[in-house]
């Protein structure tokens, strides 16, 4: 399976191929996505060229009908798996292909008692406090990391590269938070058997898994 594309086609169209709205003049109608076009065709088992903005409104609206129905079990899939796309601090390995989409952003901010469990006895560092404080600090990073999982497959990527971590203390005593923020660039590997078997299925899977989410985000604006 390849990856979605989101562009618009490379066919000029005068009316829509699906319905036959005009594609041209002021109260024309617009061609969806490439990547759009693609998921209704998989879905509902289509082979049509493209849809315009407006026949495409029931069309996605049966999908996102039937997704929601699945919704928690999507969420719960997704979260199982979404580690699977990677995020690396490196540029990507010399052998990949892959085409840059954009730079994605994330923060997350939680309260730590921070600055009182580091100003603890040498001792005390490697005690239950430390573990405490690692583990809310592991949590901040795990949810920025997924939030820029899912901004790449939003953008029609499927790796992170050049990705960089900051960890900033706000407040002072007791108050203080913590704020974990990540950056990275978002690409679309273009060549899929550049990851391994099992690396490769789940990425897709992710994917396919979020357009589904879309949908239904999409259907319930």
């Amino acid at each position: 399976m390849t990856h979605n594309n989101n562009t618009m086609s490379n066919i000029n169209y005068d009316k829509c191929p699906n319905c036959g709205k005009s594609l041209k003049g002021f109260f024309s109608q617009d061609v969806l996505l490439q990547s759009k076009v693609n998921f209704i065709n998989k879905h509902l088992k289509e082979n049509k060229e493209a849809y315009c903005t407006s026949c495409s409104i029931p069309l996605l609206s049966n999908i996102a009908d039937t997704f929601r129905k699945q919704k928690g079990d999507i969420e719960t899939r997704l979260k199982q798996i979404i580690h699977f796309i990677p995020v690396m601090t490196s540029p990507a390995p010399v052998k990949w292909e892959y085409e840059v989409l954009d730079m994605v952003t994330a923060q997350t901010t939680s309260g730590t008692g921070f600055a009182t469990e580091l100003s603890q006895s040498f001792n005390d560092f490697f005690g239950s406090g430390s573990n405490a404080t690692n583990r809310k600090i592991a949590r901040a990073t795990n949810l920025c990391k997924a939030d820029l999982r899912v901004q790449c497959v939003r953008l029609g990527g499927n790796a992170l590269i050049s990705t960089d971590i900051d960890f900033t203390e706000i407040g002072t005593g007791n108050t203080n938070m913590l704020m974990v923020c990540m950056a990275g660039t978002a690409i679309r590997v273009t060549e899929m058997e550049n990851f391994n078997a099992k690396n490769r299925d789940n990425i897709i899977e992710v994917i396919e898994l979020t357009e589904q989410l879309d949908a239904i985000a999409q259907e319930t604006k």
